[in-house]
């Protein structure tokens, strides 16, 4: 799992790439938490689109950060998600309560 930090407008931009599976979900999982530490209470639009895979527990640890940014007043916001990544997140229904824009100007947009 590969990742770059931009900024945008004072607002923290991360484009992950790679696949969440077994091999590499505690690293998704260190990834996260960091980001939710380190913006506690700031919106922080994570882009997706070289997320090929994703397993249960991706899932799971993407739920659990969701609920770390809310706790502190932030909002963790995703983007750019591929079509299986997509389904994913509406079979599950994730996509009712996670912010979830197709790119990511429509996602930084929606910040404030």
């Amino acid at each position: 799992m590969k990742f770059e930090v931009k900024e945008v407008d004072n607002v923290k931009v991360i484009k992950l790439t790679g696949q969440v599976r077994i091999s590499t979900q505690n690293e998704f999982k260190d990834l996260l938490d960091n980001v939710a530490k380190e913006n506690e209470g700031k919106p922080v639009v994570i882009s997706m689109d070289g997320v090929a895979y994703m397993n249960s527990a991706g899932l799971g640890i993407i739920i659990d950060t969701y609920k770390k940014f809310k706790e502190k007043q932030g909002r963790m916001i995703l983007c750019n998600l591929t079509p299986d990544i997509t389904k994913l997140f509406e079979v599950t229904r994730l996509d009712r309560f996670i912010e979830i824009y197709k790119t990511e100007n429509e996602a930084l947009a929606n910040v404030n």
